[in-house]
């Protein structure tokens, strides 16, 4: 879903400190996006593309079929695209998707994953799993939260369902609504 080193990056986190505890945790939030938006990001959709080619050929947008629809920002995963790879553009009359990185090997399917626009609630929901040790809850209220030398006094509501701050899960998205 989302590499260790984009974590840190987008925590401000530039030492090792911490790998072992995020790789252990990163699973963790996953998991725990899949079950909030109750979307398991994991749809094969049929397409072609090139090994070094930085477009995919005959996706086509099912809308009534996909839950992760193909659209920009969607991030798409197979053993032959790098990490985080995601669409930049997307000719839905041709079936014709441009992607952030060029392809290593050849392929007749993607799966299509969360939206590049996650990745910062998810590094968030991360940053917030890591300093759960050095935090204290009130009530489902954050009292305060320390992170190394720096210590926070404020309230931020958690919610209890999740145990995610509001605001991280607001960012999130909307939760899928499924019938039967």
């Amino acid at each position: 879903m989302i590499t260790l080193a984009t974590v840190k990056t987008l925590l401000n986190i530039t030492t090792t400190d911490y790998d072992a505890q995020l790789t252990l945790l990163m699973p963790m939030v996953e998991n725990d996006v899949r079950r909030i938006l109750n979307n398991q990001f994991n749809e094969k959709v049929d397409c072609t593309f090139e090994n070094g080619s930085t477009t995919i050929s005959n996706i086509w947008n099912l809308r009534s079929k996909l839950t992760n629809p193909v659209e920009i920002g969607r991030v798409l995963e197979h053993p032959s695209i790098p990490e985080e790879t995601y669409i930049t553009a997307y000719d839905e009359e041709n079936g014709i998707a441009t992607i952030s990185q060029a392809t290593t090997g050849e392929g007749d399917y993607v799966i299509s994953s969360i939206n590049y626009g996650m990745f910062i609630p998810i590094a968030k929901m991360a940053g917030f799993k890591l300093n759960g040790m050095s935090r204290q809850v009130c009530d489902g209220e954050i009292a305060s939260k320390t992170i190394g030398p720096v210590s926070v006094s404020y309230v931020q509501h958690v919610d209890k369902r999740w145990g995610y701050p509001m605001d991280i899960l607001r960012d999130l998205g909307t939760p899928i609504q499924r019938v039967g």
